[in-house]
């Protein structure tokens, strides 16, 4: 594992860990390791938010979406991208010139949307698949929110400076937020905790060593138990969901290069509960979405 990488998973573990405890992880001066965190945000290939829990946001509905179009899959891909549900779009290889992903407060307003984007100019065919859970994901909760939430205006306003830079100082925050550097720092690890928020680093894909990310459809045996666990340990795979429609499980994989992915799709392809898989590269992505607008402490009452 290189450096960058080690910096990247000492943050997912912890996204908020001081440098002193990530140069110990990495084995690293903290001298090199602060330099190298303000290079990679200086030039965009990392950065470290705050994703708010997707139940707090009154996001219930998710959706994948595969689009056939007739050939202009860029301009279709900003049109998808422009709506404010869409939390990921691509251009992809395959059968499908687009996928996307839709997040919304409940199903009739999915079907309402995935109507509008069937009636995009060169749109020819939406496939959908409709998420029952998901199961990996650098931003998706592993439970519920818990009943008795406590959450005022100012731990609002603390979500907001965290979407936009989720290393920020305590000190620098509560200059914003009216509290004390103390009371942040306690108001932060309520919202940790609790799974409110979530704060981890995100790569952009644009970088020049960002390799591949491929997506991967699954038709499973039974109900895919060991097909779903054997995915969510793998450190390539980086989003796993299980699904309704023409796919049990989608997921997505990350690879260096095309031998690596090439490997990684024979041995999830290969397996005796796994009946089909298909595959899309991601080849540009369009949106890439993690920051939602909050909700008002009135809308949590």
């Amino acid at each position: 594992m290189d450096f960058d990488d080690a910096l990247v998973a000492a943050l997912r573990a912890d996204g908020r860990m001081s440098v002193a405890d990530l140069a110990q992880r990495v084995g690293a001066s903290r001298s090199a390791v602060s330099a190298r965190l303000a290079q990679l945000k200086a030039d965009g290939s990392l950065t470290v938010i705050a994703a708010v829990h997707p139940e707090f946001l009154g996001l219930t509905a998710y959706a994948h979406l595969a689009i056939r179009t007739s050939g202009r899959s860029r301009a279709t891909a900003a049109a998808i991208a422009a709506l404010p549900a869409a939390a990921f779009v691509s251009a992809v290889s395959g059968e499908y010139q687009v996928v996307a992903e839709l997040r919304l407060p409940d199903p009739a307003e999915l079907y309402r949307t995935v109507a509008d984007i069937r009636g995009l100019p060169d749109v020819e065919l939406v496939n959908t698949l409709v998420y029952v859970d998901v199961l990996k994901g650098l931003f998706m909760p592993g439970r519920p929110l818990p009943p008795g939430l406590r959450v005022d205006d100012r731990d609002l306003a603390i979500m907001r400076r965290l979407q936009a830079d989720g290393r920020e100082s305590f000190a620098r925050t509560a200059q914003h937020v009216g509290l004390s550097p103390s009371a942040t720092r306690t108001r932060v690890g309520y919202l940790v905790e609790h799974e409110v928020i979530r704060i981890a680093p995100v790569l952009s894909r644009a970088r020049p060593d960002a390799g591949l990310v491929c997506g991967i459809g699954l038709n499973v045996r039974g109900a895919g138990d060991g097909v779903t666990a054997a995915l969510a340990a793998r450190d390539d795979v980086e989003f796993l969901a299980r699904t309704i429609g023409r796919y049990d499980v989608v997921a997505t994989v990350a690879a260096r290069a095309a031998r690596e992915l090439d490997e990684t799709l024979e041995q999830i392809g290969d397996r005796e509960d796994v009946v089909s898989a298909d595959a899309w590269v991601h080849l540009r992505i369009a949106k890439e979405r993690y920051e939602w607008p909050l909700p008002s402490v009135d809308q949590l009452r």
